[in-house]
């Protein structure tokens, strides 16, 4: 197996390095982040060279990197950014969406409803996921690394809705299950259709209704299920492929943490990460939860893999389990980064804390991402840096904020190749596939998502717009 799980390599050059005092990392996300005309945060602290240089330009001295995307694409984030901040489009708009997610009617079935299809195919469909078939997948990967980022996380887009009723419904344990053999095929069709360093992402629900049944009643995975997952875990190990196990509902969450922690146990030997956990930064109890885990590998001597993210399903999961404000959240996001990246108040000793930590840092907010990249370079100057990050947003959201960041990671790679001692953080995209009907959840969800962030959507169409307009007229001023 190549040293594809291994962290991202430091390129080291250490002769000449000033010394410095060690800044407090709880301040670092206040003194590293300054706000660009855009909206945008830019670095602003010292950098890990031999000089005074800065490890990068500022971003607003760089060209947008909006240039990197297809007019098709400008276009479409215009109009969302326009529907998503409007409220008298928005709340019928999802009452909408919601309906035909929801539905089990052929007539709002939009595989089988032509018009449906027609109107939520260009707009919504093309925008978020990546395609129907192999053919469509391959472009979007082809397109999505012609941009720059190192690779892509693709993710089989059925799911399987709970309800209250699976609760006390029978599990079979014995016999065939179509749907979890339905659900194996689909995830190794989608390793298929992935590369070396691409990530695969898995939803266990969609391993239908039994295995629903079982996380909601908090049940031992049967014998067949675990068949499918080695199968799956296989084929990634062998072709040098990772995957990340995703969060949903609160009411199967315990369940999906315990079976994936299992995974973990199984799969994550020898230092190496393959299979990652997700943390949600918007629960309560998502630094418990972290503590926890991060003492259970400890214990046991296996690789913790965790994708941070704030969190998908506020529009599901109870009110009381999730922090009580915006800026609680966005602390408690904060402080997990700066706290993983250093090794710091997780419960033992930063000389402690385990070297087989891995960490994908997924997330849309400017200043969050900002601060982590710049924290990254700042604890690697202080010999204090525990883990070497990926970082990553979803299809069709954050296109500012990561065009912006592939522009910073060309300008590292450039310093690094100097032989200045510098990481050059790896940025992927994470898409779903499958049909419209398959993905619907998932599109409702991702609506949901960007309703919650309009005066970011606002900054965002500011550029999308400039962009347009330097593409039409050449130039980027305007009325």
């Amino acid at each position: 197996m190549s040293s594809l799980f291994q962290p991202a390599p430091l390129l080291r050059c250490t002769a000449g390095l000033r010394s410095r005092g060690l800044v407090p990392v709880a301040q670092h996300f206040q003194r590293h982040a300054s706000t660009s005309p855009a909206g945008i945060l830019v670095a602003t602290g010292d950098s890990r060279t031999s000089t005074s240089a800065p490890v990068s330009r500022p971003a607003e001295e760089l060209p947008s990197g909006l240039e990197r995307l297809p007019t098709s694409s400008v276009i479409r984030n215009i109009l969302l950014g326009y529907f998503f901040s409007k409220p008298y489009l928005l709340k019928p708009g999802f009452a909408i969406l919601r309906r035909i997610a929801d539905s089990r009617l052929q007539i709002l079935n939009p595989d089988v409803n032509p018009i449906l299809r027609r109107a939520l195919r260009p707009l919504l469909y093309d925008q978020f996921c990546a395609g129907t078939n192999k053919a469509e997948i391959g472009r979007t990967k082809d397109a999505i690394k012609g941009i720059g980022y190192s690779g892509i996380i693709l993710c089989y887009g059925k799911e399987t809705q709970f309800s209250e009723g699976l609760r006390n419904a029978n599990v079979s344990t014995a016999g065939h299950d179509s749907q979890i053999t339905q659900w194996r095929d689909g995830n190794l069709e989608t390793l298929g259709m992935i590369g070396e360093g691409d990530w695969l992402g898995i939803k266990l629900t969609g391993a239908g209704s039994n295995v629903t049944a079982a996380l909601m009643q908090n049940r031992a995975p049967c014998k067949e299920f675990l068949e499918a997952t080695d199968a799956v875990c296989r084929k990634a190990a062998a072709q040098n492929c990772r995957i990340w196990i995703d969060a949903e509902q609160q009411a199967l969450q315990s369940t999906i943490d315990l079976w994936t922690i299992q995974l973990m146990q199984r799969w994550n030997t020898n230092g190496k990460a393959l299979v990652y956990n997700t943390v949600q930064a918007y629960l309560k109890a998502s630094r418990t939860k972290l503590k926890h885990q991060l003492a259970l590998a400890q214990a046991g001597g296996w690789a913790l893999g965790i994708k941070l993210v704030r969190g998908a399903y506020i529009g599901t999961d109870p009110r009381h389990l999730l922090h009580d404000t915006k800026q609680d959240t966005d602390d408690s996001y904060n402080s997990i980064v700066r706290d993983l990246l250093s090794g710091s108040n997780l419960g033992m000793r930063e000389q402690d804390f385990p070297k087989n930590v891995r960490l994908f840092l997924a997330g849309h907010n400017p200043d969050s991402v900002s601060a982590a990249w710049n924290l990254v370079q700042t604890l690697n100057e202080e010999g204090r840096l525990k883990v070497v990050p990926d970082f990553g947003q979803l299809q069709g959201m954050g296109d500012v904020l990561g065009c912006t960041f592939l522009q910073r990671r060309e300008s590292l790679a450039s310093e690094a190749a100097t032989g200045k001692d510098i990481i050059v953080p790896r940025l992927y995209k994470c898409l779903t596939w499958g049909s419209l009907h398959e993905c619907m959840q998932y599109l409702f969800r991702r609506a949901v998502e960007n309703s919650g962030g309009v005066d970011r959507m606002r900054d965002g169409m500011v550029a999308y717009k400039a962009e347009l307009r330097r593409r039409l007229f050449g130039s980027r001023s305007g009325a």
